[in-house]
């Protein structure tokens, strides 16, 4: 009996070995606890963007959930804030772990996942099985009637229709990549929505006493009102009064002296060339040189000997023919 226990225990470890010999491992153990491993079993590889990393090394109970051990390349170390997912191959595939960084990150960016952590944000992908227990109830609800007549109603919906079709699910799945891409973008705006309603909690206190500011506001100009009614009667009846009184008696002269300004403009405009003409002569006779006579300037002798008064009790008249002599001899 000792020797058939002895047996089963080592049948038992044996199968637990063959199930990881020759699966990929390494120096680095993570855990993960799942609410559903579907199949999963010790020995199915542990993946990062489609490339196997790891093994699940061990599947045990903790609590009424599935606790399951990897062991991890080391050269593959997680970030933290990674997630784990058991995930299927393909529709009749084997069950797997996958393991994705958090978004923005990757595998050359730490900080990581120490030797022997729990990842906290795991979750299941439905499998085959699963969708079809959930579809069970509504496809016994209809009777067989119901399903030849939604299956002839298809067939001759689409009847032809193939090329449409086909465009209609391409149309969708480019709209369904636009939102994938458009993803970051809706993220940065829910954040700013969020950073809006955070600054607008900041500011209740204003925003409670806006409409006690607008009621105050509207009631002072309900109050003043008839104020500035009035005012602007008044100023109506002002520019009416001056139409009828300052208008009238003043629009003769102004007419007037529009009329000589007008007179004026047209006389400068006529002696334009004149004035001109007038202008270029004196120029010239500032800019030609002066003519002296024994260091005097020929105006001084002008001044003295022509312009001044010729009255006897001033005294002595000056000598005129003198001052012309002096004249025509050259500068001492």
């Amino acid at each position: 009996m000792r020797a058939f226990a002895a047996a089963l225990a080592l049948a038992v470890t044996a199968s637990c070995s063959l199930q990881t010999l020759g699966a990929t491992t390494g120096d680095l153990t993570l855990h993960a606890v799942f609410d559903d491993v579907q199949s999963l079993v010790a020995g199915h590889s542990v993946q990062i963007a489609d490339v196997r990393v790891g093994t699940v090394t061990e599947i045990r109970l903790q609590g009424y959930r599935a606790r399951v051990t990897m062991s991890i390349k080391s050269e593959h170390r997680l970030p933290q804030g990674s997630t784990a997912t058991v995930a299927k191959t393909s529709v009749l595939g084997e069950n797997y772990v996958l393991l994705t960084p958090p978004e923005g990150k990757d595998l050359s960016t730490g900080p990581y996942l120490a030797n022997g952590a729990t990842i906290a944000d795991t979750s299941v992908e439905p499998d085959i099985e699963q969708v079809t227990a959930k579809a069970g109830p509504l496809i016994e609800a209809l009777g067989a009637q119901d399903v030849n007549a939604i299956l002839d109603a298809a067939s001759t919906a689409f009847a032809g229709q193939g090329d449409d079709v086909n465009k209609l699910i391409k149309q969708t799945a480019e709209v369904t990549d636009a939102y994938s891409a458009a993803r970051a973008d809706l993220a940065t705006t829910i954040d700013a929505l969020a950073k809006l309603g955070d600054d607008l909690a900041k500011g209740s206190n204003e925003l409670d006493r806006l409409p006690g500011t607008l009621a105050a506001a509207t009631s002072r100009v309900v109050h003043g009102r008839k104020h500035i009614k009035k005012a602007v009667v008044a100023l109506t009846k002002l520019a009416r009064e001056a139409n009828l009184t300052v208008y009238p008696r003043h629009a003769a002269r102004l007419r007037t002296l529009l009329r000589e300004l007008e007179a004026i403009s047209s006389s400068m405009q006529r002696g334009k060339e004149d004035l001109k003409a007038l202008v270029a002569k004196v120029q010239t006779f500032l800019d030609a040189p002066p003519i002296t006579a024994n260091g005097q300037v020929l105006i001084y002798v002008w001044l003295k000997g022509v312009l001044l008064p010729q009255r006897s009790n001033e005294g002595p008249r000056p000598n005129v023919v003198e001052d012309f002599r002096l004249l025509l001899e050259p500068p001492r």
